[in-house]
């Protein structure tokens, strides 16, 4: 029987086959440990950084800047007429006619309404009667040439009896003259409360107002200025008069008078602003806004609003140290612009404020700064 010499060496290659696979093997489960083992140490030293990161809170910041030499310090006003007033009767009757309507510009001394008094009429002739009489009852006792046969007493009375009949007649003809409405003073006619037959009554009831008159060729206007400006606000000060609704035209007026005392309780200084208006471009009524150009008198830094912190502790910024630590700083305001703020104390100039500061920020956190602007001039 013959031995078949194939057999060995099958079994050898079979052999270094598995030898191989097992090395193959081993090497991958190696090299998927390491890789494994590369990934999870980044992963850790990622989230130690991350921790470290959170930790440390950026921050943005933004700085101050010296205010300009002068202010601009706009008020709002109503104008008024330099003169307006409300025209009521002085006697009572009806109203016979009226010869003005609003709108109308009258003059100085115009008629503008006549009244109807039937009741004064009649006062007037029983007065000018008994007027007649005591003045002919005075000269028969003046012509009496007997000495004797009139007293002294006597004269004297008809005397007496003569001149206040006189004076009464005198005193009803000046309340008739009333009967006819004159203007006071030029001016427009911005109201007219009657009609022909209308009932009115002497006196100044607000329910009795028979015309409105305003003086429109100059007029006025009333602003309160805060006590910080009072100082830079002297008669013969000049002022802007700007009104929205009248583009591109700004009057300039005077300050012609101030209340010399402040109001106690919003510490405010009652001014009065006059101004032409031949034109009669603005009308009373109108809302206006009053501009004054003041020097400054103190030193004064601007600020973005968005730095600004209201707590219960007062007005305060969040400044960030060189550093890098967090500063809270009181600060007084001294006028509010909208987007920036003016600031009296508090601020040296230099400081970095944080914008949009967070109740977190507390002091000394350690920040890091992410950006920094300053805020538009």
């Amino acid at each position: 029987m013959s031995e078949n010499p194939t057999q060995p060496d099958t079994a050898k290659k079979s052999s270094n086959r598995i030898y191989i696979i097992l090395a193959i093997m081993v090497v991958g489960l190696f090299g998927y440990f390491v890789f494994h083992s590369i990934q999870e140490r980044k992963r850790i030293a990622k989230e130690a950084k991350e921790a470290s990161a959170i930790q440390t809170v950026r921050v943005r910041v933004a700085k101050s800047f010296l205010a300009p030499d002068t202010s601009v310090l706009l008020l709002p006003g109503n104008v008024q007429g330099f003169r307006e007033t409300f025209l009521y009767a002085r006697v009572n009757g009806y109203v016979k006619n009226w010869y003005v309507d609003i709108g109308d510009h009258v003059k100085d001394g115009q008629l503008l309404a006549e009244l109807e008094t039937p009741e004064l009429d009649q006062q007037l002739a029983q007065a000018k009667a008994n007027l007649e009489l005591a003045k002919s009852s005075l000269a028969r006792v003046n012509s009496v040439n007997i000495e004797g046969a009139v007293s002294v007493q006597q004269i004297a009375d008809r005397d007496g009896a003569y001149k206040a009949a006189l004076a009464l007649v005198n005193q009803l003809e000046a309340q008739k003259s009333f009967k006819l409405v004159l203007a006071p003073f030029g001016g427009v006619i911005t109201s007219r409360n009657i009609d022909i037959g209308t009932l009115v009554n002497a006196g100044s009831s607000m329910s009795q107002q028979l015309f409105t008159i305003a003086q429109i060729n100059k007029l006025r206007i009333f602003v309160n200025v805060p006590q910080s400006f009072v100082p830079n606000i002297k008669i013969g000060t000049n002022a802007k008069i700007i009104v929205q609704e009248i583009a591109g035209r700004q009057s300039i007026g005077k300050v012609t008078r101030t209340a010399g005392a402040l109001d106690a309780t919003t510490r405010t200084l009652l001014v009065q602003v006059e101004f032409d208006n031949p034109e009669h471009l603005y009308l009373p009524g109108m809302y206006a806004n009053v501009k004054f150009v003041v020097k400054r008198t103190t030193r004064a830094l601007i600020i973005p609003a968005s730095t600004l912190v209201i707590r219960t502790e007062g007005t305060e910024v969040v400044t960030v140290t060189p550093q890098n630590t967090i500063a809270i700083k009181h600060v007084t305001i001294n006028k509010d612009n909208g987007a920036t703020i003016e600031i009296s104390s508090g601020l040296i100039g230099d400081e970095l404020l944080v914008t949009n500061p967070s109740l977190d920020l507390t002091e000394g956190l350690k920040v890091a700064v992410a950006q920094q602007k300053s805020p538009d001039k």
